[in-house]
């Protein structure tokens, strides 16, 4: 079916899109249309229709005095740098310094510690009664080193434990809970004092019965030292009946939830011979003398 002619003085069917089709059909300003012809008539502006301006004295000082502050900028941060090395090196240096200090000191004060142990049992004597309570007592809160059988509970990351998870009751702040947590270590230590564990050590670190463990950053302390995974767990104790009693216990059942839940690795498994240091750090809380 065909349109049938517009009348010749009728109005036309786009009338009332007038701004519409001005706006395509002036794609410029009349007002900027008639600057740039009355330009190009006086010869300010090339044939080709690009524009040009000359650039001030006041704006090329200023790019100069820009260009000029890059430049010094440059040359003392290439002037600094050996400096800034020179003191990094220094820093680690002074750390590795303190660091081995510090771990001559504590050989020093273990060696002194075990001197005294000595002395003491063999003051009161070991076949005494008092003798004896002593040694239970040194091996209780972790004074002496301790060697006989016992259980071992390595507890490691998941597979892919760099990929985030949500908030949950283990971590009410968020993070990757597929990494052990201070929680983790916590449960799984207070289920072994539980299941009969007469000495328990983390990592080689002798726990007693003030020590405290807790998450730094993306680090777990163990009394203020930082430990990595895989996190070991021994303890010196019947085999058998730590490991019946460790498996049965709340603290196993939570540790095999994380293991079936978020692929937390976890295993146990029975020792022959296991030897624990002594605690690095002993307080003294109360003394009383003896009646």
């Amino acid at each position: 079916m065909s349109t049938p002619p517009r009348p010749p003085n009728g109005p036309r069917r786009d009338a009332s899109m007038s701004l519409l089709t001005g706006l395509l059909s002036q794609t410029l300003d009349p007002g900027y249309a008639e600057a740039a012809e009355r330009r190009k008539a006086r010869g300010e502006v090339p044939e080709h229709g690009h524009w040009t301006r000359r650039m001030s004295p006041t704006v090329l000082l200023g790019v100069a005095a820009i260009a000029l502050v890059l430049v010094i900028a440059a040359i003392q941060t290439r002037r600094e740098a050996p400096q800034v090395e020179r003191e990094r090196k220094q820093l680690i240096s002074r750390v590795q310094d303190v660091e081995r200090k510090n771990s001559g000191d504590e050989d020093q004060i273990a060696a002194v510690r075990a001197a005294l142990q000595a002395a003491q049992a063999a003051a009161l004597g070991p076949s005494t009664a008092e003798g004896k309570a002593f040694a239970a007592l040194s091996v209780s809160t972790g004074a002496v080193p301790v060697t006989g059988p016992g259980l071992e509970v390595v507890i490691s990351d998941a597979a892919g434990a760099d990929n985030p998870a949500g908030g949950d009751a283990r971590n009410p702040g968020g993070g990757d809970l597929s990494r052990v947590q201070d929680v983790d270590l916590q449960h799984a230590v207070n289920g072994l004092w539980a299941a009969g564990a007469e000495a328990v050590a983390v990592n080689g670190q002798r726990l007693t019965a003030l020590s405290a463990i807790r998450t730094a950053g993306s680090a777990i302390l163990v009394d203020f030292r930082p430990l990595s995974p895989p996190y070991t767990l021994q303890a010196i104790g019947d085999p058998k009946s730590m490991a019946a009693k460790f498996a049965n216990s709340t603290e196993g059942k939570y540790l095999f939830q994380l293991k079936s839940q978020y692929g937390i690795r976890f295993d146990t498994g029975t020792k022959d011979h296991l030897a624990l240091p002594a605690a690095s750090q002993l307080t003294v809380k109360d003394a009383v003398p003896v009646p």
